[in-house]
């Protein structure tokens, strides 16, 4: 049966990424290539529609049957996969896009009352609007941060289905609640719906995720980190360092245009993984920053797991190199596109 389910996840995510990439043309969801884009041919977009749609059907059917705490998850991510369809069509303003964005990460923390005020370093106690806002700046940059990392075949969903995967494998090692229970089908099910995508994303790409899909994925991996960390299945340094290789590349590119005076939510190809894509080849690139998170954030966000005393240095230790990583493969730099 568990099998049946995944097949089933998986052959949805296929699915509906195939009609998704027949019906683009129809609703306008064309990426015609220019200047700041890393294709060469018109593809279609949107495909994260069915990525979406699997998760929604998923938490839904998890609520449906006792675990209430999910109805949130599936209404926020509802909302902001069809703020990322709006935006694939239309391409809307920042000043729209972004107000959405807060206030669906306020709504999903404000309707999930099992997470409890959250003890950080040095025994500090946040109020709890204090926690609140920062947790949803944090939310709102990580679900930018994942849109960023959406800019060559693959990268995105194969970095997506690591998280997906790397979460279940550590906290199941601690044993199985109804909650985990929950937590491991939302994660495994949007997993498989992701590598049915990544079926038709995989280079040479033929259909791209979209707003649509990366900020249903980007909501499912915060929802899903912030329920394990408010009852105590996972701390917050685990969830720092799975996705580093991500976070780095992202926030190394950021920082480095803005000192230039760059504005930030200008399109571009200056992310570390742009650049050596030029040179290798999106697989070949996507296959790399797989490997740094499978065999270096993974096992170092494993260790700290295990030994909580040395979490934020693992945090540090993991984070060094890969900033120094992102400078050497000139994210950000001010090379001509």
């Amino acid at each position: 049966m568990f099998f049946v389910l995944l097949l089933s996840c998986w052959l949805m995510g296929l699915a509906g990424t195939i009609a998704v990439e027949k019906l683009a043309p129809r609703f306008n969801l064309i990426n015609a290539p220019n200047e700041r884009s890393s294709h060469t041919v018109p593809t279609p977009r949107g495909g994260g529609i069915a990525i979406a749609a699997v998760a929604c059907l998923v938490a839904a059917l998890l609520a449906a049957t006792g675990q209430t705490q999910f109805w949130s998850v599936a209404g926020i991510v509802a909302l902001i996969a069809g703020l990322g369809l709006v935006d694939d069509i239309y391409d809307l303003s920042p000043s729209i896009r972004f107000p959405i964005q807060f206030v669906a990460f306020v709504v999903l923390i404000v309707a999930s009352p099992e997470l409890p005020a959250v003890v950080f370093p040095f025994d500090w106690q946040l109020g709890s609007v204090l926690l609140t806002g920062l947790v949803v700046l944090i939310g709102v940059w990580w679900l930018n941060l994942f849109n960023f990392i959406d800019g060559i075949d693959g990268i995105a969903a194969s970095q997506a289905i690591i998280l997906l995967l790397a979460g279940p494998l550590i906290w199941c090692t601690r044993g199985i609640t109804p909650l985990d229970t929950g937590l491991l089908w939302l994660s495994l099910g949007t997993a498989a719906a992701t590598t049915g995508f990544l079926v038709r994303n995989w280079s040479p790409a033929r259909v791209f995720m979209g707003d649509t899909g990366s900020n249903a994925l980007a909501m499912i991996i915060f929802s899903i980190a912030l329920l394990t960390i408010g009852v105590g299945m996972m701390p917050y340094y685990v969830w720092l360092i799975l996705p580093s290789v991500s976070v780095t590349d992202t926030t190394v590119t950021l920082i480095r245009r803005l000192a230039r005076g760059e504005r930030p939510w200008r399109a571009h190809r200056r992310h570390g993984y742009q650049q050596l894509s030029k040179q290798w080849g999106h697989a070949r690139t996507a296959i790399i920053y797989l490997m740094l998170t499978v065999f270096w954030a993974f096992p170092m966000a494993f260790l700290a797991d295990r030994f909580a005393d040395l979490g934020w240095m693992l945090v540090l230790v993991t984070y060094a190199p890969l900033v120094g990583f992102a400078f050497w493969s000139k994210a950000g730099s001010a090379v001509k596109n």
